[in-house]
């Protein structure tokens, strides 16, 4: 039979929808109230069997919903935006395999679904009762790992019938905003729970709907404006035990749960052990609720609970611990294993040791390749679980100590596979222009690998910093939280695996020490550092972030035939280069002109606190002009460049004399070497007929100075000259 309560009734006005679904055995689509809304083509599989609609996960099965069909074709009649409540009960057959709503509410025009809201889900996350479900709600989200959906922190046994009520408040109105769940409720005010999900505004909602994501029943359905339209009633029978506390045998002072779970309204527990009521204390938790923890047990005894409600009471089969007390050293039941996960991944680390307790546990780690094993400080349970980054790679134990001594753990591997190897330019199409601090790529890790080319620190004295360059481009690595004294030298080649961010444009990596996910590792040391490439001031000071500048930000680079002033208004520079300090200066391509193009040039003075080479700034007079000034390209707005020399000697502010080469064969492969100057750069042509074309063959990097080029490509006989820059 089927009821539609119209509002012009006095008893329950509310009432929206009400049906208890006691049709014959069948097809519930044929009613003419019920309608499948999903699949478009009803395969008419929707059944009731004994007033219980079946729900029954699989393909090709109908989801349905109420009112509808021809006499309801949008469903019940609901203001836009009106508080909405429903009702129904559930009895699960067996654990779901996956999470997902099978109730909702919904907004159905010609029996099609326009819109849904309020949507319950069935799920085993959380559980703490083996073998048991719980209840989930969510106001949009269709899948359980969005945030904001929210689980019922009650565990629900499979065969049992339970009430559930579930509301949805599209004005977002106290007490109950957006989607509200209930299980077994006797009222409005009993415990709940709310979805925080994005809600959807005044959503008018006309029909509630079923779908078989559950191997369930679905009984009694009802639908209303306030909670008496829905409400369950009192307890009219005694609860129904779902879970059964199970006996064990335990070592003395180890501790042991026991579980229970019930069918009723409100319901209340109480456990006894051998006839007496259990009361909270230093080894009884949980007396009064369905999971009773015991600990340090030294003897014998029997244990069951009282499930009561509504004046009717249930008592639970009796479940005997019995406890062995003959000291015994402790033995793993589970050992952990060898475990390889990729980068932030969830790592899980098990183990499970018995015998005389109470049972201690205490991981060790010893990272990969460093030898010693260390104490892993908070991993103290049987089960150590975090989040699996590159730092976290290397092996790992456990030791279980109990009342009768200890025991050590198999060693075990762990492997977190790093993000994959990128080339540094793959970053550079993440760059923002914006001012502040930007995520690449919403936060991606990445994993690159790059030539230092700076020596020391360039714009701080507090942390590790320094820039990197591949074959492709180079960026900034901002170690936040390191020493100074971690920065590696001029010429290591590192592998940086981090975040990275657009820092007012720039490409910075940035690893820190609180973070197992990123690290910085030395690969090599004393690489030749890239040749540095030619510095278009016009292009770079116009349009920092364009296509030039994007390119060319954090390589090292050299400016030629540039004028240095005290700003950028063109004031003169005087004096010298302060001791422990920073000086800027202002670089353009000719004698100031206002509105010209300029870099500036940031020098950092203070003592170099890696011990490399001498930067050599102190007191040093301030250059007027440059023939040369090599360094990293830097950026510290979208529409500022800057450019970062490391030692006084990258200001090369006299033309380097006229010097000879000299060509040596060896087996075969000639070896062109030079006199070169400090700070100086230099490049290399070659040709095979003295009146060319001259092909640039290298670019000699100003750092070390001694000039020489191996030319491993002469396969037909060169002529070579070299020019500075």
């Amino acid at each position: 039979m089927f009821v539609v309560l119209l509002t012009s009734l006095a008893a329950r006005a509310n009432v929206l929808f009400s049906d208890a679904l006691n049709y014959p055995n069948g097809c519930i689509e044929t009613d003419g109230l019920w309608f499948a809304y999903s699949p478009s083509t009803p395969e008419t599989n929707a059944l009731i069997s004994n007033d219980l609609l079946q729900l029954v996960t699989g393909s090709g099965e109908d989801s349905v919903a109420a009112p509808g069909g021809p006499s309801y074709p949008t469903g019940f009649t609901n203001s836009v935006g009106t508080f909405t409540i429903a009702s129904f009960t559930i009895n699960v057959s067996q654990l779901p395999a996956a999470n997902n709503y099978f109730a909702e509410l919904m907004q159905i025009t010609n029996n099609t679904d326009v819109s849904d809201v309020a949507h319950v889900f069935i799920d085993t996350e959380g559980t703490l009762i083996p073998g048991t479900y719980r209840l989930g709600l969510a106001n949009a989200a269709t899948s359980f790992s969005t945030a904001g959906t929210t689980n019922y922190p009650m565990d629900l046994a499979t065969g049992i019938t339970y009430t559930v009520v579930f509301s949805y408040d599209p004005n977002q109105n106290d007490p109950l905003p957006s989607g509200t769940l209930w299980i077994n409720p006797s009222s409005i005010n009993d415990f709940n729970v709310y979805a925080t999900d994005t809600a959807t505004n005044n959503p008018n909602i006309s029909a509630i709907a079923f779908s078989p994501y559950a191997n369930a029943q679905i009984g009694y359905v009802s639908v209303g404006t306030q909670f008496s339209d829905v409400d369950p009633g009192v307890q009219t029978n005694a609860p129904e035990i779902g879970v059964q506390p199970q006996s064990a045998s335990i070592y003395a002072s180890n501790a042991v749960a026991l579980y229970t779970t019930a069918s009723a309204i409100d319901v209340t527990y109480q456990w006894y052990s051998n006839g007496t009521a259990l009361v909270d204390g230093p080894n009884v938790v949980g007396s009064l609720s369905n999971i009773l923890v015991l600990s340090n047990l030294d003897a014998t005894a029997s244990y069951s609970a009282v499930a009561s409600s509504g004046g009717y009471s249930s008592t639970t089969s009796v479940a005997t611990i019995t406890v062995n007390t003959t000291p015994t050293a402790p033995f793993f039941t589970l050992e952990p294993t060898n475990v390889t996960e990729s980068d932030l991944s969830p790592v899980t680390l098990a183990a499970a040791a018995n015998g005389t307790g109470p049972i201690t546990y205490q991981w060790y780690f010893e990272p990969a390749g460093s030898g010693s094993f260390s104490a892993l400080s908070g991993a103290t349970t049987p089960t150590y679980n975090f989040t699996g980054g590159y730092n976290n790679s290397g092996s790992y134990y456990v030791v279980a100590t109990g009342g009768a001594g200890s025991i050590q753990s198999t060693t075990i591997t762990l492997n977190i596979i790093p993000p994959t190897l990128v080339p540094i330019s793959y970053m550079h199409q993440f760059i923002s222009s914006a001012n502040g601090t930007v995520s690449l790529n919403g936060g991606e890790i990445f994993n690159v690998e790059g030539v230092v080319t700076c020596i020391g620190q360039t714009q701080s004295k507090t942390s590790s910093e320094f820039y990197i360059q591949d074959g492709t481009g180079g960026c900034f690595v901002y170690a936040g939280g390191f020493s100074p004294t971690n920065t590696p030298t001029v010429g290591t080649l590192v592998n940086v695996i981090s975040p990275a961010q657009s820092y007012y444009g720039q490409v910075e990596m940035d690893p820190t020490t609180d973070s197992s996910t990123n690290a910085i590792f030395i690969v090599s040391t004393n690489n030749p550092l890239p040749a540095p490439l030619p510095l278009n001031i016009g292009q770079m000071g116009t349009n920092t972030l364009g296509t030039y500048g994007r390119q060319y930000e954090c390589s090292l680079m050299t400016m030629t035939n540039v004028y240095l002033y005290s700003n950028s208004s063109g004031e003169t520079l005087s004096g010298n280069f302060p001791t422990n300090g920073t000086k800027a200066l202002y670089a353009f391509q000719q004698p100031y002109q206002a509105g010209a193009p300029y870099v500036e040039i940031y020098v950092y003075t203070y003592t170099n606190p890696a011990n490399q080479l001498n930067t050599n700034y102190w007191g040093k007079p301030l250059p007027h002009y440059a023939y040369e000034v090599t360094g990293v390209n830097g950026v510290y707005s979208p529409t500022e460049p800057n450019f970062y020399p490391s030692r006084y000697q990258d200001f090369v502010t006299t033309l380097p004399a006229p010097f000879s080469a000299s060509v040596a064969v060896s087996n075969g492969v000639p070896t062109v070497s030079w006199p070169a100057v400090v700070g100086s750069t230099y490049s290399v042509y070659s040709a095979s007929n003295l009146l060319g074309p001259w092909t640039q063959t290298f670019g000699q990097a100003y750092y070390p100075s001694i000039g020489s080029f191996t030319d491993t490509n002469a396969t037909t006989a060169k002529y070579y000259f070299i020019s500075s820059p």
